[in-house]
């Protein structure tokens, strides 16, 4: 996690204009590194005010942060169950379709996938990361990264986020990620547990990547479609490859939310309605290669773009996926702490 002491600080100010709308306060955008395009940040910049990207790299780090009540940030990049909790807590603006009149330009299947508190920005699935120069075979199923061939052992990165961290062991024996069934959980834990000393590092692979201790020894890892491409802006030769398994998997949705506590609320709501324009829209595929809620951005999408099952992955494995639901408050408890065991006892080596 990059953020505000006392924690580490990443902050990345974006398009800064030549102009007196230069002079503007910077909205804070807190996000995923790497979630937004250069060019519709300087697009914004040019017309509005600079952005100021506040990265994180920890769902579960970014949800209490802002549970806190007291981050000077005016927009977060979140999914529907943490802003639907958080929005309800009173952390969050209700989304205004009067202040978004582009939101009509997103696809009915995904409108409501991000609540009451959030718009769609980009979706995708959880999957296998893999270096193609370095496997001999591309994986496709979960198999591989639970239980990893010698050669592997030390190879391998996961993520910590807890909920994330159990949809390959749930799905393997056979049960729906969204399970509160303690044995099930018993039982997915233990599969991580088997495999945790061929665990390089819990770290999101793509910080990880910055790390000099793990950057050039990862060779398949646990993350999201479109990561890989920020893998290869990273590694000569381009060599990194997404896959999403077989047995199914987490499809995804990350969405955009407005703070109740932001300074700049109305160039907040503005920033928001100016994602969902489609010629803006359009850039988180053709630039970041993450794929566009948005229909009118689809329609501008070349059909190499279009057809690229990496983005757009075909309706089999669409049925496949699914989406995550919170369950009840212990199995959540049980969920975080399964993760901080496995975290916990990795650095402890």
């Amino acid at each position: 996690m990059r953020y505000c002491l006392p924690l580490v600080c990443s902050l990345v100010l974006t398009g800064l204009p030549a102009s007196p709308v230069a002079a503007a306060e910077p909205l804070r955008l807190y996000t995923w590194e790497g979630y937004f395009s250069d060019t519709l940040l300087q697009r914004w910049a040019k017309a509005h005010s600079p952005v100021q990207e506040i990265h994180f790299d920890s769902s579960d780090v970014r949800d209490a942060t802002l549970a806190r009540g007291d981050a000077d940030l005016d927009l977060v990049v979140i999914n529907e169950v943490s802003a639907t909790r958080l929005g309800q807590d009173g952390l969050l603006m209700r989304i205004d379709p009067q202040r978004l009149p582009h939101l009509s330009e997103l696809d009915p299947r995904w409108r409501q996938s991000c609540g009451d508190y959030a718009v769609p920005y980009v979706w995708g699935t959880l999957g296998l990361l893999y270096r193609s120069d370095r496997l001999a075979q591309a994986p496709s199923s979960w198999q591989p990264l639970l239980q990893p061939e010698p050669a592997l052992h030390g190879h391998i990165a996961m993520l910590e986020d807890h909920d994330d961290l159990l949809v390959a062991p749930l799905i393997t024996l056979g049960a729906a990620i969204n399970s509160d069934d303690p044995e099930l959980l018993r039982r997915s834990f233990a599969l991580l547990k088997a495999q945790a000393p061929a665990v390089l590092t819990y770290q999101y692979v793509v910080s990880a990547l910055h790390n000099p201790a793990y950057s050039d020894r990862i060779e398949l890892a646990l993350g999201y479609s479109g990561d890989q491409h920020l893998l290869n802006a990273a590694t000569p030769g381009q060599p990194w490859r997404f896959v999403t398994p077989r047995e199914g998997s987490l499809l995804w949705v990350d969405c955009v939310a407005l703070l109740s506590s932001s300074r700049h609320q109305a160039a907040a709501w503005r920033f928001i309605d100016f994602l969902n324009e489609p010629r803006n829209a359009v850039l988180a595929t053709e630039d970041l290669h993450l794929a566009t809620p948005n229909a009118g951005a689809l329609r501008l999408l070349s059909a190499d773009l279009r057809q690229d099952p990496s983005l757009f992955p075909p309706d089999e494995v669409l049925a496949r996926s699914q989406v995550f639901r919170e369950g009840p408050p212990d199995t959540f408890q049980t969920r975080q702490r399964i993760g901080s065991a496995l975290v916990g006892r990795h650095d402890a080596q």
